[in-house]
């Protein structure tokens, strides 16, 4: 591990303690969005049929920017615990079917579907929804890849299906292809180099 990479996971720890302190510290950073791209297929006709996913409009509850960090993390490990990882294949007979994985016993899905019940759960739970955006990796292991992005006053960190805790969007072994607008989620936009 890197000293870099270490310095990023301590004040990634800090930042679940002291959002304030995490906050001071720039290593932790905000992606960038480019030029707009189109929107993955499965993404456009989960929206077609499922309009409340694709927007930005408050579900319920309420919190402030200092308690995401906490429940960020609360959900993301929860999730990553209750849900099967499977493929839309073998869920559903089809390929590319996004909808959320669900909460019940038979929770199950692909990373798009894991990153969409976080983001419901999230959002029911009072964090603003334009806070939370999906984004598009590439890894040469596992091909193509959905996560879950959190904008929080110390920085952009990725929930994701495979690893267990949160990470700052730099730190993941991906190739960014692009992400949605957490304003608009029916936009899609390329992340710039930086």
């Amino acid at each position: 591990m890197t000293v870099l990479a270490l310095l990023r996971r301590l004040l990634l720890a800090l930042a679940l303690v002291s959002p304030a302190l995490a906050a001071a510290h720039p290593v932790l950073s905000f992606i960038t969005l480019d030029q707009p791209i189109t929107a993955p297929r499965g993404f456009t006709a989960m929206c077609a049929t499922r309009p409340e996913l694709c927007s930005s409009a408050p579900m319920t509850g309420s919190a402030t920017l200092t308690d995401d960090l906490r429940l960020i993390d609360t959900v993301n490990r929860t999730v990553n615990r209750r849900v099967r990882q499977q493929t839309d294949v073998r869920t559903y007979g089809r390929g590319e079917l996004w909808t959320p994985a669900g909460r019940g016993r038979d929770a199950r899905g692909d990373c798009e579907d894991i990153a969409l019940e976080k983001r419901i759960e999230l959002i029911q739970a009072g964090v603003p929804p334009e806070t939370l955006f999906l984004a598009v990796g590439y890894a040469r292991r596992i091909g193509l890849h959905v996560v879950l992005v959190a904008r929080t006053g110390s920085g952009d960190l990725v929930l994701d299906s495979r690893t267990e805790g949160l990470r700052p969007w730099r730190d993941v072994p991906y190739q960014w292809i692009g992400a949605q607008s957490g304003q608009d989620p029916s936009r899609w936009f390329g992340i710039a180099r930086s």
